[in-house]
């Protein structure tokens, strides 16, 4: 409801302020949508309340309240600037009631008497009439103790999200309380320590099985041990009373994976990439592929800072077929006679054996996993060295070869682990180290290897217990 404005046949000059109650009010800006009125924030933990300004609507007063309402303006428009600016105060409160909400108005600044009692009126949606005037310390201790009852639709609107908070007494106490202990270390609260129970240490297994999952690509180089030590590791413990209840984890946790592999796995090395097949090939009894074989022979040049080098297993397939001419730039790069051992693995048909060079010794040395001697490709090879020490014009190793077949070595008893021999044969030789394997080690030597070749490197250790 507007007041008229008193009738005055003067005009207010420009610059100064016309006789209107409602031009002369001082604007105060409001401070933000989650506090209360005048800036003054609400008691912590109440809901923020916001009034809804709008016009009576005509049909909600009575012809008596019309009535009034009209004395109340002759009386008003005669009255002195004083109660010119308490008539703003009770149109802003009747205003508080409508529906409707045109364009919000700004109210004058109260005291701090007002203040507390129009506190009250926002809370309660109550008249404010008869409420007797309290500080705005008092009003805020009181609005703690009552509880908070529904305002009616007509006065209030629903509190509104806010995701700003510009002022402490606007957020939540476990806001406070989790800002408090952060700002304490400058850090989040580390997380607890795995509990040293059945749950715990059922749960240290998951994490482990899926990381170690990620890392290789599936289960095959894993072991129970692994587990195991993983376990003894995180719980400074020793758990090998809790074998069966790792073994049971483990099983369920590998049939659960088992319909869902990875197949998009690679290993990437140089120019060469194994995929999950081609891992796979050193599962169980499998028949290790060329792939496997090659990289392998790859990381053994690595390691050895190319002091031996690792013939590809093609290229004995590219000598027998098109003679020197067709492998004569395998070594346009490389010096073979600079190399304490040169690795040239064989591919007959289903086996593998291997033949090295040792070029200080000048001599041609094979391996077999079962004993068998092919001399014809113990010729070949030395009719290559023959042939690259006349391309290279090493006239010193043209001359003086000799054959040596190795017998007692170690032997498979099966008929699917000669490629895993050969590569044993083939890290040992390059790092000098006897061969002391046997086959009761090779599915732990599968397991090497694969983890080897996923980490790019090679292990330390070698799969020998036995000394001479």
């Amino acid at each position: 409801m507007r007041v008229p404005a008193a009738k005055s046949s003067v005009r207010a000059e420009p610059g100064e302020m016309p006789e209107n109650g409602r031009s002369r009010r001082k604007r105060v800006p409001k401070t933000c949508d989650c506090c209360g009125p005048h800036g003054k924030p609400l008691a912590p933990g109440h809901p923020q309340v916001s009034k809804k300004r709008g016009r009576r609507k005509k049909e909600m007063l009575s012809h008596e309240e019309e009535e009034e309402v009209a004395a109340e303006e002759e009386v008003v428009s005669s009255t002195a600037a004083e109660e010119e600016q308490e008539v703003v105060t009770l149109e802003a409160d009747a205003a508080s009631e409508m529906d409707e909400a045109p364009s919000p108005k700004e109210k004058p600044e109260l005291s701090q008497t007002e203040r507390g009692r129009e506190s009250t009126v926002l809370v309660n949606g109550l008249e404010n009439s008869d409420t007797k005037e309290l500080s705005s310390s008092a009003a805020r201790n009181d609005l703690m103790k009552k509880p908070h009852t529904e305002p009616d639709a007509m006065e209030t609107a629903p509190p509104s999200l806010s995701t700003s908070w510009d002022h402490h007494y606007c957020r939540s106490l476990a806001e406070e309380h989790r800002s408090d202990s952060t700002e304490d270390t400058g850090q989040p609260a580390p997380l607890p320590p795995a509990e040293f129970t059945t749950e715990g240490i059922i749960e240290s297994i998951h994490d482990f099985l899926e990381q170690f999952y990620g890392k290789y690509g599936s289960f095959t180089p894993l072991s129970e041990t692994d587990v195991l030590d993983h376990l003894n590791k995180t719980f400074q413990s020793d758990l090998n009373d809790r074998m069966k209840l790792i073994t049971k984890e483990v099983a369920k946790y590998r049939a659960g994976l088992a319909c869902a592999p990875m197949h998009f796995f690679k290993v990437t090395y140089n120019k060469h990439t194994l995929t999950l097949d081609d891992l796979s090939t050193l599962d169980d009894q499998n028949w290790v592929n060329d792939q496997v074989i090659n990289m392998y022979g790859e990381l053994i040049m690595e390691a050895t800072n190319h002091k031996v080098h690792f013939f590809n297993s093609f290229f004995y397939r590219q000598f027998v077929a098109k003679g020197y001419e067709g492998v004569r730039r395998w070594t346009k790069k490389v010096d073979l006679f600079s190399k304490t051992l040169i690795l040239i693995p064989l591919h007959l048909e289903i086996h593998w054996s291997l033949i090295t060079v040792d070029v200080s010794k000048q001599s041609i040395n094979f391996y077999d996993s079962q004993g068998i001697l092919f001399k014809f490709a113990v010729d070949n090879i030395l009719k290559y060295i023959l042939a690259e020490a006349k391309e290279k014009k090493q006239a010193v190793f043209q001359k003086g070869w000799k054959m040596v077949v190795n017998r007692s070595i170690p032997q498979q008893k099966n008929d699917n682990d000669c490629g895993v021999f050969l590569l044993e044969y083939c890290k040992c030789l390059a790092f000098m180290k006897p061969l002391l394997f046997t086959q009761e080690d090779m599915p732990r030597v599968r397991k090497r290897i694969y983890r080897e070749l996923c980490e790019r490197r090679l292990s330390d250790g070698l799969s020998q217990h036995k000394t001479t």
